[in-house]
């Protein structure tokens, strides 16, 4: 117990009993090569805000089919920090879909209104929004932006509800005021339109002349 109390009174004054080498001993620039590290804490600036992705964040390689997220009905919850003016569009049909978590383009096509989603969940956060302005251009290139229907009543009675995106027709059927629905989804603008007329013209048969 003695020569261990003697050695550590030893080692605290600096010197190596026993003519040990100690690791580093005959090296003068070991000191020197030594740097401090402090770890660094990221704090987002005022521009930015905590989002979390409930159904994940896609990439390049996520944008290919086969690596699909699975499930599709499974969460995959993603927390990022996103600057705060990612959901602005200067393009009033490219808007930010909350629910979907997507970028959705609209455009009117053969009188008719068409949507495409761009979700983060395959493309990533930053990519989805590039898609989605890139496809608007491939669109406008190609001549497919029509112009939005204008529905004028041709009748009284007659008239586009832009709820239902149908024509809707009122009669008379046995002394009871009835009403019809066409789908401009399901039979075109000018179709539904047709056949709204030719029901309100004919409440029994609704046939359209040849």
């Amino acid at each position: 117990l003695v020569v261990v109390a003697a050695f550590r009174r030893s080692f605290a004054a600096g010197s190596n009993p026993g003519g040990a080498k100690l690791a580093g001993e005959g090296n003068s620039n070991v000191g020197s090569e030594i740097v401090e590290s402090k770890a660094q804490i990221y704090r987002p600036s005022g521009n930015e805000h905590h989002r979390v992705f409930r159904w994940g964040v896609g990439s390049k390689f996520r944008a290919i089919s086969k690596n699909r997220f699975t499930p599709v009905h499974k969460e995959h919850r993603k927390e990022i920090y996103l600057r705060n003016d990612y959901y602005e569009s200067d393009n009033p049909n490219i808007i930010w879909e909350d629910l979907n978590e997507a970028w959705e383009v609209y455009w009117y096509e053969w009188a008719k209104l068409n949507a495409k989603p761009f979700p983060v969940k395959k493309f990533g956060v930053e990519a989805a929004k590039l898609e989605a302005f890139a496809f608007f251009k491939e669109l406008e290139e190609a001549g497919r932006l029509g112009k939005k229907p204008v529905a004028e009543s041709p009748q009284e009675g007659l008239f586009f509800d832009g709820r239902l995106q149908s024509w809707v027709c009122f009669f008379w059927r046995n002394g009871r005021p009835q009403s019809r629905a066409f789908s401009a989804a399901k039979y075109g603008y000018d179709g539904a339109k047709a056949l709204a007329e030719a029901k309100q013209r004919d409440p029994e048969n609704g046939v359209i002349p040849l």
